[in-house]
């Protein structure tokens, strides 16, 4: 099953019939009302009928009213909780284990929350792309581009051709001069940072494949040139003093999406992966000295 089903009613309203719109209008304005309503009741309520309501849930991606209310009541909790992460801010009256505790709980929701929108169809999907692409090109600024350091690091570790620089024109002229069969990644938490959103917009021009990691909701920024979104949850203002969960959240996907890829050859990174393991001096000197081995620095 797919997530982010508040998402989803977003997207399709600009295409939703009027009767459509009335029952989208109903359910984003009180979505905790629909939760106990029969498809009788919402559709009374929004002037609309039976069948048209089973007809827009599978356009959503649900075989049927059913689904689509267990998904509305596990998308709720999960906004809830965001909302949580969002409002349980650190202050200036917090001691040091106040904020422990806080930072800890928001760093640990964000993870929850984001787990619970990807989409392991797309996941499975993004992972075949970095597999048959000519070269990954990476695209972040600030954390994000901590972020996008932390993915090439992965990807070189199993010889996997990637490319990331540190300054934003660089990265532009490397949107600029991408192949169709190259594969852009674009990290993003807000998805409306300028630099980012015309890295997109220049790799989709060159025909490349587009993944945008960033914040759903935001279709108007990189999300608009992305042929696949996955999504981080909204767990942080967009002016804030720094990128906490939202870089773990970010961190989170890309684990998932190197993990994947991984699996999918996993007899070819695995050797790769203990052929590029290093120790520091004095660690596993038993293990070194039966191979007659050395250990240098730690990767």
């Amino acid at each position: 099953m797919s997530h982010g089903l508040l998402v989803r009613l977003k997207e399709q309203k600009p295409f939703a019939s009027p009767a459509e719109r009335n029952i989208i209008d109903y359910i984003q304005g009180d979505p905790r009302a629909v939760m106990s309503l029969s498809i009788r009741g919402l559709a009374e309520v929004t002037f609309t009928s039976p069948s048209t309501i089973v007809r827009f849930c599978r356009k959503l991606g649900c075989s049927g009213y059913k689904e689509f209310q267990r998904e509305l009541v596990f998308e709720f909790a999960a906004s809830q909780e965001r909302m949580d992460i969002a409002l349980d801010d650190v202050d200036q009256d917090d001691d040091a284990a106040a904020i422990i505790e806080k930072v800890t709980r928001s760093d640990m929701l964000s993870i929850e929350a984001t787990s619970r929108l990807l989409d392991a169809a797309t996941i499975d999907r993004c992972a075949d792309l970095i597999a048959s692409c000519r070269v990954v090109d990476l695209f972040g600024i600030g954390a994000s581009l901590l972020v996008a350091h932390d993915f090439e690091q992965k990807l070189t570790r199993v010889d996997r051709e990637c490319h990331v620089y540190d300054d934003w024109h660089s990265q532009w002229l490397c949107a600029r001069n991408m192949h169709p069969d190259d594969l852009a990644i674009v990290i993003s938490y807000s998805g409306i940072t300028s630099e980012m959103v015309e890295c997109a917009r220049c790799a989709r021009e060159r025909g490349a494949q587009v993944i945008a990691i960033t914040r759903l909701g935001n279709g108007n920024g990189v999300a608009r040139y992305a042929d696949y979104v996955l999504g981080i949850a909204t767990s942080e203002p967009l002016v804030r003093s720094g990128a906490m969960g939202s870089r773990l959240s970010q961190l989170l996907v890309v684990d998932v999406l190197y993990s994947t890829f991984v699996a999918k050859d996993y007899e070819r990174c695995a050797e790769l992966i203990r052929r590029n393991y290093t120790v520091k001096e004095g660690e596993g000197a038993s293990r070194f000295a039966a191979s007659g081995t050395k250990g240098g620095g730690h990767a």
